[in-house]
């Protein structure tokens, strides 16, 4: 994650890569049986997934407040949106986060190249989105 281009903050960093650690620990749970802190760690890593999500749609909109571009804030909320109704119309929890998280990452593109994210933001968010996604994929029940 530290190769081309703007470095990522270390603290940016450690807490992304910290992010990261109910994901395994719940595909740890759920396909080992071990280390299962709660009654449903399948549960609980798709409530905290949801959460991460909303987090990751909603620095969009801060990045939205930065520039003069109304369309910014369009873009910022349609991740959350298009989850709702998603869910409300029957197509599983696991299955639009994982959607969810890999097309956060066009728009996090966008706001970059319009100058409205860190030049490190896509970078990061790469290598912290391929961990959440094999996550998600191993959570799928077979």
């Amino acid at each position: 994650m530290r190769g081309l281009g703007p470095k990522i903050p270390g603290t940016a960093l450690v807490l992304g890569l910290a992010g990261l650690i109910p994901f395994v620990w719940g595909v740890l749970a759920v396909q080992t049986g071990a280390f299962a802190l709660v009654a449903q760690p399948r549960v609980a890593v798709l409530a905290y997934g949801l959460m991460i999500f909303c987090f990751m749609a909603g620095s969009l909109w801060g990045f939205a407040a930065k520039g003069d571009w109304d369309m910014a804030y369009i873009l910022a909320v349609t991740p959350v949106l298009a989850f709702i109704a998603l869910v409300a119309f029957g197509v599983p929890v696991n299955f639009v986060l994982l959607i969810g998280f890999l097309a956060l990452l066009p728009l996090d593109w966008l706001f970059q190249r319009e100058g409205l994210a860190p030049g490190w933001w896509l970078k990061l968010r790469i290598g912290l989105t391929a961990v959440v996604v094999a996550c998600l994929i191993a959570l799928v029940r077979v």
